[in-house]
């Protein structure tokens, strides 16, 4: 059953402003949540709120999310419809479809290519599936922060070729991206570690592509692929020892009831991306599109922040109630799970030619 688009209370944006001391004037400029202003496609216009809405065109566009209303993910897209709606005086409006009423993640990518969904939401690591060196994009410590990898995404020359790749293979123009979490390593029964070396021989659950078996091996354990549904059990009866979930999952799944100490990795970063179908996005008059990209920014990025940092302070909570430790990275031999999984991705990634330009340019970028 198609949900209704409810009103959403209005939230301020907190906006950090930025000195200039390149005038003699002090200067302030709204620093924005990266990723977004994807602009790879020519003549695509750019962000602006307060754009004049002069075309009649009467759009309706069918937006397909996996999560529940709630989510903060979920939250943000209510919100940028209600505000196009308004806006445009009823003229683009949006049907949101959530909790995957129109189908599983894949199947929400599948329709928004034959144009019977017009924006989804996915895990920038379903797109290999269409454009594989995408796929570089899971590989563990790749990025040092999300910030940096937002940016990358959104900025970087290399993955606007990506971008366009993928809209060719796919008829998916990318949007932009947002971060839910980092995958972080918890253990139950097991010595506090600070270093992957220390690791060693303990099973720590995967999920079953090689690339997830290569992930827990860079951490240093040992990979055992077990589906999600049965995770719970696999650590209360000691299967396993330890999972790399992040800590939304790791309450949403009741987790922390068969843990005992939760690690701050963030080893690989939970990435979503928004599509849209090339032919509707090409249908869309300029004011349109300015006015929505304004909207993805404020709703999807800095208005999202600010809900998923809350989010995530409730969870690290409620793990904290349980008695799980929790260990910082300032507790952590960071520099030696970078080392790890820079040999890791050495002896498995970068024989091949697209990866190994990806992740060249990736260190170059940010000096890692």
């Amino acid at each position: 059953m198609k949900k209704r688009i409810v009103k959403a209370m209005s939230v301020a944006i907190a906006a950090t402003m930025a000195m200039s001391a390149m005038v003699c004037t002090v200067q302030a400029e709204e620093e924005h949540y990266p990723g977004w202003g994807v602009y790879y496609r020519e003549g695509d216009p750019e962000a602006n709120i307060d754009v004049e809405i002069t075309s009649e065109d009467e759009i309706v566009w069918t937006v397909a999310s996996c999560l529940t209303e709630d989510n903060p993910q979920s939250v943000a897209i209510a919100r940028i419809a209600e505000d196009l709606a308004e806006l445009t005086d009823g003229k683009f409006t949006w049907d949101v479809f959530y909790n995957s009423e129109l189908g599983s993640e894949n199947e929400a990518v599948e329709l928004c290519r034959n144009n019977t969904v017009q924006f989804v939401t996915s895990n920038v690591t379903v797109m290999p599936n269409y454009v594989e060196r995408i796929g570089v994009f899971a590989l563990p410590y790749l990025f040092h922060s999300a910030e940096d990898q937002l940016t990358y995404l959104a900025t970087a020359d290399m993955a606007h070729e990506m971008w366009a790749e993928l809209e060719e293979a796919s008829n998916l123009v990318t949007l932009g991206f947002q971060c839910s979490g980092s995958r972080c390593l918890s253990t139950k029964g097991v010595k506090q570690i600070t270093s992957p070396e220390e690791l060693k021989g303990t099973k720590v659950r995967c999920m079953d592509a090689q690339v997830w078996q290569n992930v827990i091996s860079a951490l240093g354990a040992t990979p055992v692929p077990i589906a999600y549904t049965e995770l719970y059990t696999a650590l209360q009866t000691g299967v396993v020892q330890g999972q790399d979930n992040p800590a939304s999952n790791t309450v949403d799944g009741k987790f922390y009831e068969v843990l005992d100490t939760f690690y701050q990795t963030e080893h690989c970063y939970l990435i979503s991306a928004f599509y849209t179908n090339s032919t509707a996005w090409d249908a869309l008059p300029d004011d349109y599109k300015a006015l929505a990209q304004a909207l993805f920014q404020k709703y999807l990025g800095d208005q999202y922040k600010v809900d998923i940092d809350a989010f995530t302070d409730e969870c690290y909570k409620t793990m904290e109630e349980a008695g799980l430790t929790i260990v910082g990275q300032d507790e952590l031999d960071m520099d030696a799970f970078y080392a790890s999984a820079a040999a890791m991705i050495e002896e498995n990634y970068m024989g091949d030619e697209a990866y190994a330009a990806t992740i060249e340019d990736v260190n170059a970028t940010f000096g890692y």
